[in-house]
């Protein structure tokens, strides 16, 4: 029978179970450690596309001191 190459999971799981177990731990903090940075790089790629929306808005490209004047006044003589 042919033997299949292995897969990348594979070859990380069996060089990993020769090591001491203090060193298995350390190779498992890295991989969480990957994990929560291509989390992180995912939710600034999400963040980024949401301020580039935010700042097409027409509201967010015209506004000026005066309707920010205007804005207040308005809503303090709602009060």
């Amino acid at each position: 029978p042919q033997l299949l190459p292995m897969n990348t999971a594979e070859l990380i799981f069996e060089r990993a179970s020769a090591l001491p177990s203090e060193k298995q731990q350390e190779a498992l903090r890295f991989v969480d450690f990957l994990l929560a940075r291509r989390t992180a790089e995912a939710e600034a790629v999400e963040w980024q596309k949401l301020l580039c929306q935010t700042q097409a808005l027409p509201s967010a490209c015209a506004l000026t001191d005066a309707d920010i004047t205007a804005e207040v006044a308005a809503v303090r003589a709602r009060r």
